[in-house]
């Protein structure tokens, strides 16, 4: 064989195994024989009355941008929606005043109400917490029960399912100052009042909504499990872990830890989740999100992601959540629906990491109040990983930027896929067990793909596909994108 013939065929075979290898950058194996869960309650999203004066004088929320939020709000379709109130907001003089401040709170609970959300509502703690003293203000527990008593019963929002008593109660910035002993007390107390209310049955408490970065507060769980066993009905922590944590799977070992320990028969969810850049391996965003909210004229230096602006946002916040899916929780809300809800610094510094500013045409510039592209990724799995859902075990091997989920309900599937690298990465999907999924839509989420539709819609990419994950299907992913196939509605 003659030298060139040699260096002809050898070309030949490396381009042969390049293809294979091209071909097979990750495999993805669905395993409808093993649930993970078979009872999601959703995914969803912080929505929290607005503070609505931001150091100019009160504002209001005119009749055309409420009609904007809940079109929106109708598109993604979320399922768990937490809401968080300081009761000393719905009091006069001391005195209960069930009126006062319900021009916000009343729209979006009857939103919540019309469209059969699961509302976790609660107060953020400052309210039934004297910090200064370390003990409980127990008016103002009973006046926290008297407001849900008044909502649930006089006004009908039984929407109101679970009730969420004091925000990150593990932080040194909570009214609790960190102190569990306080904690425990806090909701062994309300407790005694929704007994008094006769609410127990209707509202059930969840806890211990700790803050976490690592599994070293996982004997929060251990202690409301032994303490507050008939108290506390859904579990749920919060986690606003770096981008390096969640894109290399480590983010999976650490939520893992919380729920190994929940109690036989109880479900945990993400209570809120985020993004910040606290690794050292992510201090390049850190300095870029620095940079830009000191650019910006309304945000908040020391509490705003000022990615949200940017498609990545959507990816990185997939990769979380099929993360969190695939360990056996049952629900996840991100913060935050809207910048216009909270302030940091001063009135006009606006945490900045929603879906848009509400009041960007009124006050905070008309480009704000436009949709962010992360809502598109987040609305996908939300509206299609519905409450009641089942999820099956997903198993990947290969290119570990690769994460995916399946839900199933009715007889009808979701499949979506994410690819965090900043490379294009073929993935084969498969599964034994599952017959052909008959006219699928699809969507891609990446900045060259997105088929919007007005203010607010999102179009699929394809329609009417098959799906034969029993031979194999093959799936070409675009860097930074999420793909989602779905025969649901």
């Amino acid at each position: 064989m003659s030298m060139f013939r040699l260096f002809f065929f050898m070309l030949i075979l490396l381009s042969q195994v390049s293809c294979v290898s091209r071909n097979q950058d990750a495999v993805i194996t669905f395993d409808l024989n093993t649930v993970v869960n078979d009872g999601y309650i959703g995914n969803g999203v912080q929505w929290d009355p607005y503070q609505l004066d931001y150091g100019r004088g009160r504002m209001e929320i005119s009749e055309s941008d409420w009609n904007k939020l809940y079109e929106r709000l109708d598109f993604m379709r979320p399922q768990f929606i937490r809401m968080m109130i300081n009761t000393s907001s719905f009091l006069d003089n001391g005195k209960f005043a069930p009126g006062k401040n319900m021009e916000v709170l009343e729209p979006m609970l009857a939103y919540c109400q019309r469209r059969g959300v699961k509302v976790m509502f609660g107060d953020w703690g400052w309210s039934v917490i004297d910090r200064r003293t370390a003990a409980i203000n127990k008016k103002n527990m009973f006046h926290a029960a008297e407001l849900l008593d008044y909502l649930v019963r006089e006004r009908g929002f039984d929407c109101i399912e679970y009730y969420n008593l004091i925000n990150e109660p593990n932080g040194d910035w909570s009214a609790t100052n960190t102190s569990h002993t306080l904690w425990l007390a806090a909701m062994k107390e309300f407790y005694g009042h929704l007994k008094q209310f006769e609410l127990h049955d209707k509202v059930k408490m969840v806890g211990p909504d700790i803050a976490i970065w690592s599994d070293r507060e996982a004997w929060w769980i251990d202690s409301t499990a032994a303490e507050l066993g008939e108290v506390v009905d859904l579990y749920d922590i919060h986690t606003y872990p770096s981008k390096i944590t969640v894109n290399s799977g480590a983010y999976s070992e650490i939520i893992r830890a919380y729920k190994e320990k929940i109690p036989q028969g109880k479900k945990i969810v993400m209570g809120e989740i985020g993004f910040k850049f606290v690794e050292e391996a992510d201090s390049l965003y850190h300095n870029e999100n620095i940079r830009r909210a000191k650019a910006a004229a309304y945000a908040s230096l020391e509490d705003s992601q000022m990615f949200v602006y940017d498609f990545m946002y959507g990816t990185d916040m997939a990769d979380a959540l099929f993360q969190t899916v695939n360990e056996g929780y049952s629900g996840c809300i991100v913060w935050m629906l809207d910048d216009a809800m909270h302030s940091n610094e001063s009135p006009d510094k606006l945490k900045v990491w929603g879906f848009w500013n509400i009041l960007g045409e009124e006050q905070f510039g008309a480009s704000e109040e436009e949709v962010r592209p992360w809502f598109y990724a987040w609305s996908l799995l939300t509206k299609y990983m519905p409450a009641g859902s089942v999820i099956y075990r997903t198993d990947i091997s290969g290119d570990t930027n690769i994460k995916a989920v399946i839900s199933e309900k009715d007889g009808k599937q979701m499949i979506a896929v994410v690819n965090v690298s900043d490379k294009p990465l073929m993935v084969k999907l498969g599964s034994s067990g599952m017959a052909e999924i008959k006219d699928c839509r699809k969507f891609v989420y990446h900045e060259t793909t997105l088929k919007k539709e007005g203010d607010h819609r999102l179009l699929p990419n394809e329609e009417g596909l098959p799906l034969n994950l029993h031979d194999g299907v093959m799936v070409e992913m675009l860097p930074e994108s999420v793909v989602v196939f779905t025969n649901m509605q």
